[in-house]
C-alpha cells in the first residue's frame, strides 16, 4: 500500500486522502464494495481500516484510519480506532496523541480512558497511567478490566495491599480468571497471607486444572496454612504428597523445594515457631544441609556466631546464581550498588581512577559501575558460579575465588578502592575484615560498604541470616586505620514486603 506523506504525526490533507480513495478502491475489492454500498468515503475509510486492523495489517490499518480521521476529525470513534492502530504498530506516543484528542472531543469515553492508561503504561508513565485508569473507573466503576490493569500496575509498583484491593474488585465486578486469581494468590502470599492465598489458588486451579504451576502453589500455600494452624509437619507433608497429581512429579525435589520456600516465608514473617518446626523435619530428611543449619541458628538468636558458615555462603549462592540477578533487583529491589558507586563519585577528584575492589562481587553488579572509576578493576567472591555471571559482564580485570579476609591478606597496598556491597552482613565481628582491609588499601583509599541495622549495641544474627550492625560498632571495629567520611542511613531490599533498614559507609585509609 503506497504510503501518504505526512508530519510526525499531521493528518494528510483532505484532497490528497480523496486523490488516493480510487487507486485504494481499484488495489483492494473491499474497499471498493464498501464505496459501492453508498457509504460517505471517511465512513468507508474507517469500516476498512478496522478491517484491516482484524486482519493484523496494523501498519495499513494506521494508514487509513489516520486518512478516515483526516475527513472527519470531530468523530472521536474515528481517533480512538486510529490510536487502537498506531499502538499494535509499536508507537504509543502516537496512539497517546490520538487517545487525547478523542477524549477531548468526547470525555465520557471509559473504554478509550483505558486505551489511554495503557500506552501511558509502554510509556513508563504509571502516574499518568493511573490517573487515566482511576478516570475510566470513575465513569464506569464495573469496569473489570480496568481494575484489573490498576491492579496490574500497583504491583509493578510494589504497593501489594493496594494490587490486592484493585485484584478484588476485578473479581467483584465479573472479571474472575484463573489469572487473576493466581495473581491474588501470589500477593496474599507475598504479604504473608497465606489463608488467603490458598483459597485464591484454590478457586484458580478449579477453573484451570491443568496448570502445573497453579496446582504448585496450591500445593505450597495449603502447607504453609496447615503449619499456621499449628497442624504437624509431618501430616502438612503428607496432605502436600497426597494433593500432587501424576503430572506433577513431585518427588523427593519437589519436598525439598516446598520445604525451602515454607521457611523462607515463615521466617521472612516473624513466624519463627513455625519455621523451627519446618526445619527441624527437613534436617530429618535431609541431614547436614548448611543453609537449613544456619537458619535455625538464627532463628533461635545465638550468639556464638561472628560470621556466616563459609559452606553455607557457597551452597546458598551458587544455587541461587542463575537467577541472582532477577531475584535481587527486580523483585527484591535491591540497590546499594548504585548508592555505594554514588558515594564513591562524590568523594573522587575529577579524572581519578582507582586500583579497585569489588569485594563479594558476585554476579558482578557493581562492575558496570565501578568500571569508570577504575584504572583495574578486581572481584573476590567465595562463589564460583556467582563469578561466573560476574565474568559474562566483561568489566573486570581479575576475578578470585576466596574468602574475603585471606585475599586481602595477600594483597598488601593492592587497591586504593574496595567496596563491599551487601558483605558485612554476613560477619558479624568486622575487627578481622577492617584489619585485613587496612593492610590491602594504601593510604589515602577508600573502604564503602553496606550494613544492616536493627540492633542498638555492637552485632546481632537477625532470623534473616544477615548480621546488624550498629554504626557506633562498625566506627570502633574501624580502628585508628580508618577515618570516617559518611553514615548514611539507606534501606537495601524488600523482605517479607517491607524495606529492609541499613547505612551506607565511606571510610578512608589513613
Amino acid at each position: 500500500m503506497p504510503v501518504m506523506s505526512s508530519d510526525a504525526f499531521g493528518l494528510p490533507d483532505a484532497g490528497v486522502v480523496e486523490g488516493q480513495v480510487s487507486r485504494w478502491a481499484a488495489a483492494d475489492s473491499g474497499f471498493g464494495a464498501l464505496l459501492r454500498t453508498g457509504l460517505s468515503t471517511a465512513e468507508a475509510l474507517a469500516r476498512w481500516g478496522l478491517q484491516l486492523l482484524k486482519a493484523n495489517r496494523f501498519e495499513d490499518a494506521a494508514l487509513v484510519l489516520r486518512s478516515a480521521v483526516a475527513l472527519a476529525p470531530c468523530d472521536p470513534v474515528r481517533w480512538t480506532n486510529c490510536g487502537m492502530a498506531l499502538d499494535r504498530t509499536n508507537s504509543p506516543g502516537e496512539a497517546a496523541v490520538c487517545f487525547e484528542r478523542s477524549l477531548a472531543l468526547s470525555r465520557q469515553q471509559p473504554d478509550t480512558w483505558l486505551l489511554l492508561g495503557l500506552v501511558r503504561k509502554k510509556q513508563g508513565d504509571a502516574a499518568a497511567a493511573e490517573a487515566a485508569y482511576r478516570t475510566a473507573l470513575e465513569q464506569e466503576p464495573t469496569m473489570a478490566i480496568a481494575w484489573q490493569c490498576l491492579g496490574l500496575l500497583k504491583e509493578e509498583g510494589r504497593d501489594y495491599p493496594a494490587a490486592i484491593e484493585c485484584f478484588t474488585e476485578c473479581l467483584k465486578h465479573g472479571g474472575a480468571s484463573a489469572a487473576v486469581l493466581a495473581n491474588l494468590g501470589k500477593l496474599y502470599c507475598d504479604t504473608g497471607r497465606f489463608a488467603e492465598a490458598q483459597d485464591a489458588y484454590g478457586r484458580a486451579v478449579e477453573l484451570e486444572a491443568g496448570n502445573a504451576h497453579y496446582r504448585k502453589m496450591l500445593r505450597e500455600t495449603w502447607f504453609l496454612r496447615d503449619i499456621m494452624e499449628g497442624v504437624a509437619v509431618e501430616e502438612a507433608t503428607a496432605t502436600a504428597k497426597e494433593s500432587a497429581t501424576p503430572q506433577d512429579d513431585f518427588g523427593d525435589r519437589g519436598l525439598c523445594e516446598l520445604f525451602d520456600r515454607a521457611l523462607a516465608l515463615l521466617s521472612g514473617f516473624g513466624h519463627l515457631e513455625a519455621a523451627m518446626r519446618v526445619g527441624r523435619k527437613r534436617l530429618e530428611f535431609w541431614p547436614g544441609d548448611a543453609s537449613t543449619e544456619y537458619l535455625l541458628q538464627a532463628i533461635s538468636g545465638t550468639t556464638k556466631l561472628d560470621r556466616s558458615p563459609e559452606r553455607f555462603i557457597v551452597e546458598h549462592f551458587d544455587a541461587l546464581a542463575k537467577r541472582f540477578d532477577t531475584h535481587l533487583v527486580k523483585e527484591l529491589g535491591y540497590d546499594i550498588p548504585a548508592k555505594l558507586a554514588a558515594a564513591v563519585r562524590a568523594s573522587t577528584p575529577e579524572g581519578h581512577l582507582y586500583d579497585a575492589l569489588d569485594a563479594g562481587c558476585g554476579t558482578g553488579l557493581c562492575g558496570p559501575l565501578l568500571r569508570p572509576l577504575a584504572r583495574t578493576l578486581t572481584g573476590v567472591d567465595l562463589s564460583s558460579r556467582m563469578l561466573e555471571g560476574a565474568a559474562a559482564r566483561d568489566v573486570y580485570d581479575t576475578l578470585a575465588c576466596e574468602e574475603l579476609a585471606g585475599f586481602l591478606r595477600r594483597s598488601p597496598g593492592g587497591f586504593d578502592l574496595m567496596v563491599a556491597a551487601d558483605v558485612m552482613i554476613y560477619f558479624g565481628d568486622l575487627a578481622p575484615i577492617f584489619d585485613a582491609a587496612a593492610g590491602a588499601i594504601r593510604t589515602g583509599g577508600l573502604l564503602a560498604f553496606s550494613t544492616e541495622t536493627g540492633v542498638e549495641a555492637g552485632y546481632r544474627l537477625k532470623p534473616s541470616r544477615h548480621f546488624a550492625h550498629a554504626p557506633d560498632y562498625v566506627r570502633a571495629a574501624a580502628g585508628e586505620a580508618f577515618a570516617q567520611e559518611l553514615c548514611e542511613e539507606t534501606t537495601i531490599r524488600l523482605e517479607a514486603n517491607a524495606r529492609v533498614a541499613g547505612n551506607l559507609f565511606l571510610f578512608r585509609r589513613r
